[in-house]
Order: structure tokens, then sequence, then C-alpha cells
């Protein structure tokens, strides 16, 4: 590997002893990737979560989200066997639908069937994330993001004037 890279003092405030480089580029991964890249943080779990599940996951189903459920392979009692998820795309825990909830919690020992995430009866909703901070999250009329305009008051609106 070649040289790592300076970092200016004002970066952070902690250095190391010699005062010349933060003690956190002493790692090439953080020399490359900056200290507080969220994403880099998410992918380093994300590496690891792979290697473990390359390592010890058995596939035991998917979503209609996309998403991979593994449970630990080469466990005498499959129902103390470790069971995770890989997300498809962002890590969103409003992802997983509420049977694989279920199965990842233990509340349930069966793995969910194909149909899991579908509505089961008339009544029923389709399972959606959570939508805030999308395009697609609720605004209601006014809103800043919406043109910012609102309908006038109809008049029925009396404010509190103490007595």
């Amino acid at each position: 590997m070649g040289q790592l890279p300076q970092v200016p003092q004002a970066a952070t405030s902690r250095t190391s002893q010699r005062g010349k480089r933060p003690h956190w580029t002493k790692c090439p991964v953080n020399a490359i990737f900056p200290r507080h890249s969220t994403s880099m943080r998410l992918t380093r779990m994300t590496i690891g979560t792979r290697l473990y599940t390359w390592l010890k996951g058995e596939l035991v189903g998917t979503d209609h989200f996309g998403n991979h459920y593994y449970r630990e392979r080469g466990v005498s009692d499959i129902k103390r066997a470790r069971r995770w998820v890989l997300y498809n795309g962002e890590a969103e825990a409003s992802k997983v639908p509420p049977e694989w909830h279920a199965w990842l919690h233990r509340t349930v020992d069966d793995v969910p069937t194909g149909q899991a995430g579908k509505p089961h009866k008339a009544w029923q909703k389709e399972h959606i994330p959570n939508l805030t901070g999308t395009e697609l999250a609720y605004r209601p009329p006014g809103h800043v993001l919406k043109g910012g305009q609102r309908d006038r008051a109809t008049g029925d609106y009396e404010p509190w004037k103490p007595a």
C-alpha cells in the first residue's frame, strides 16, 4: 500500500501523540473514506454481515421487496439458530413485512410462505415501508414543498380572546 494522505490539523480535535495526523487516519480504510461518512459506516457493517452470511448463513426466503432472510447453518437446535435479513437497497427496518418480522423475532417458528407481505383478507392493505423523508411522503395542503399556499380560512375560526 502507498503512503496515507495527510489530513489537515483542523479536521479533528483528537490527534495522535506526534501531532502530525489524526489517530483515526492510521487505518487504510479510513484514509480512503471520510471518518463521518454514514454510507461508509453502513458499508463496513454490511461487509461483515455479508462475510458472516457467506460463511454461516442459510437462505430461507425472500420477500416482495427483494430482502433476503437467513438463519445460521449447522446449529443442532434450529429454534436457537440466529436469524437475520440482508436488505435490498438501504437498510430500513420498515421494509420488513409483518410475517417476516414475526419470524425474525421468533414469534413464529415457521418460515413465511411466498405470499408474505401480501393482504390475506379483503380489508387488509398491502404493506408499504415508512416513506418519511422521501418524495412519496405525505405533505398536507400548504406544505412548503407543495407550493406553500393553503386555502383561505372559511370564516368559522374564532381566535381566543382572554377575558
